[in-house]
C-alpha cells in the first residue's frame, strides 16, 4: 500500500480515483505532487495539494523534467486511456521509479501494467462492486480503505470460529487477517490472545483489501 513517509508520492491523473487518492494523501500529511494534462482540472486543484502541475505524462522528457525519477512512489491514475496508462508507467520504469501502483480498466490491461513494470494494479469499479455484494448479503456491516490496498471491516462472527481463542484460530497465517476488536454490550473492545468469538458478533477485521474481501467470502 501507498505509506506515509517523508518521501512525496507521485500521483498522475487527477480523475474520480486520482483526484480522491491525492485528497486522502493529503488529509493524512501526505505530501505530493500531482500530474495532470487538462488545464482546468490543474487549475481547480491548485490550491489544494501540495504541488499540482500540468504535463502529458506520456512524455518521458516531461517527466524528467518535473523530476518524476528522483520519487520512490508513484500512482498512475489514468483510466480513460489504456495506451496513456501504459505509456506513463513505462516511462515511470524507464526513469527508476521503485514502486509503480497503477489503476487498470480491465484484467487484461492489468496483465499489460504487471508485465511492463508496475509494482500493483488497482481495480476500483471491480473491487468496489465486489465489496457492494458483500454488504449487500450481509458478510460485511461495513468496509473501509483507510489506505491504498488496506482495509478495516466489520464482520459478523460466524459459527465455525465461535468459541475457541483467537491465538487457535490462527487467522493471520490461514487467511492473511487480522482480528482488532469486537462488539460487546454495544461497544467495540480491544481483543487478546485469549478472546474467544461468539457467533453472530461483530469484529473488525483488519488487513490487505483483497485478503479481507476473501476472508469474507469464505466465512
Amino acid at each position: 500500500m501507498v505509506k506515509h513517509s517523508d518521501s512525496p508520492v507521485l500521483v498522475i491523473g487527477l480523475g474520480r480515483f486520482g483526484t480522491a487518492l491525492a485528497q486522502e494523501l493529503t488529509e493524512s500529511g501526505q505530501d505530493l505532487m500531482a500530474v495532470e494534462q487538462d488545464r482546468a482540472i490543474v487549475q481547480r486543484y491548485s490550491g489544494e495539494f501540495t504541488s499540482v502541475v500540468q504535463a502529458d505524462a506520456t512524455d518521458i522528457a516531461a517527466l524528467e523534467q518535473l523530476g518524476a525519477g528522483q520519487f520512490e512512489v508513484a500512482v498512475v491514475g489514468i483510466g480513460t486511456s489504456i495506451e496513456n496508462s501504459v505509456l506513463t508507467v513505462a516511462n515511470l520504469v524507464d526513469l527508476g521509479v521503485q514502486t509503480i501502483w497503477a489503476k487498470a480498466i480491465t484484467r487484461a490491461h492489468g496483465t499489460i501494467l504487471t508485465r511492463i513494470g508496475a509494482s500493483q494494479v488497482i481495480f476500483p469499479e471491480q473491487d468496489a462492486g465486489e465489496r457492494t455484494a458483500h454488504l449487500l448479503a450481509g458478510t460485511m456491516r461495513n468496509f473501509t480503505e483507510f489506505s491504498p490496498g488496506y482495509a478495516l471491516a466489520n464482520i459478523s462472527s460466524p459459527a465455525a470460529l465461535a468459541g475457541k481463542p483467537l491465538r487457535d484460530l490462527r487467522l493471520k497465517d490461514r487467511f492473511g487477517v487480522t482480528v482488532v476488536a469486537v462488539e460487546r454490550d454495544n461497544e467495540f473492545q480491544n481483543v487478546f490472545p485469549a478472546t474467544q468469538l461468539v457467533e453472530g458478533q461483530n469484529m473488525i477485521v483488519a488487513g490487505p483489501t483483497d485478503q479481507v474481501d476473501e476472508f469474507a467470502k469464505r466465512i
